[in-house]
């Protein structure tokens, strides 16, 4: 009886359950784009119809890698908020073990000869790992963000404020200050500088860890000079009208995705605010925006 008892303890523990890997769906809940890549910008390589349900091979921020055999790497992009998520699989049903338990005893040869046929017939299920991975990256959804720039063809530090619209279309004002002294004259010049720009940004480069956004731009300036030093006791002020061409790029990382640094090398046409100054030129402008929106 011992003997018997533990033949079926045996079989029990041999017997598992198998385990599936979870498998991460999204049901389209309307007719959705799919995009080449996690961008609004990026081309549309197909459309999926409602009720389409897709397999998620990766959830990228505000978007989910889905595979779509039509396209060459047979992977495509959608939004989230284009359906709902489903996750997981179910189990394979358990056995009837209180069943096998009350049946008839075998003899004890019998018994312990099918519970090493079993043993050598059911391999043990090892669980797999899970279909989807994940990553933190946001996609270049940014719209309004504020920060702070340095740079310019003389080093100055200030403010600067930026928007993009969806049509690649977007707006900066800069807000700078910066100091100046002559080689050839006595004193020293400082200027407050206004400078508001409007930017066209070409098509974004977007990987499931990176994106970037290249973009050129127009720019006015207006500033405010004072000069002092040049005559003890006296100070004099000029406000002056610029220009400025530019490009440069915005890169953003999947660690920190609402942050974009950005890096933009230009001409500047900045009239002499004062005799011997010349704060014109070439210059690069290291700018960081966080996007609150």
């Amino acid at each position: 009886m011992i003997r018997h008892a533990a033949a079926v303890v045996v079989a029990l523990c041999v017997s598992t359950t198998p385990l599936h890997a979870q498998t991460t769906k999204l049901t389209v809940s309307g007719a959705a784009n799919v995009h080449k890549s996690p961008s609004q910008a990026s081309p549309v390589i197909g459309k999926a119809a409602a009720g389409t349900a897709l397999v998620v091979t990766r959830e990228v921020g505000d978007w989910v890698k889905v595979s779509w055999p039509a396209a060459p790497d047979g992977i495509g992009y959608v939004r989230v908020n284009a359906g709902t998520i489903a996750r997981g699989g179910g189990a394979a049903p358990a056995v009837n073990r209180t069943a096998a338990a009350s049946a008839s005893p075998a003899p004890v040869a019998a018994s312990s000869a099918s519970v090493a046929a079993r043993a050598e017939q059911a391999p043990v299920a090892r669980p797999s790992a899970p279909s989807a991975a994940r990553t933190l990256y946001v996609a270049p959804t940014h719209i309004i963000g504020v920060g702070a720039r340095a740079g310019g063809s003389t080093m100055g530090f200030g403010a600067s404020t930026r928007a993009w619209s969806r049509r690649r279309l977007g707006a900066q004002l800069e807000v700078s200050r910066y100091g100046m002294n002559s080689p050839v004259m006595l004193g020293r010049s400082t200027t407050t500088d206004i400078a508001p720009s409007l930017l066209y940004s070409m098509r974004d480069h977007v990987s499931d860890y990176l994106w970037v956004r290249p973009y050129v731009g127009l720019g006015a300036h207006v500033s405010h000079s004072t000069l002092t030093g040049s005559t003890p006791g006296f100070a004099f002020t000029a406000n002056t009208v610029g220009a400025r061409v530019f490009g440069g790029g915005e890169l953003a990382f999947s660690s920190l995705p609402h942050f974009a640094v950005s890096a933009d090398l230009g001409y500047y046409h900045l009239p002499t605010p004062f005799e011997g100054f010349e704060p014109g030129g070439i210059g690069l402008a290291i700018s960081g925006h966080w996007y609150v929106k």
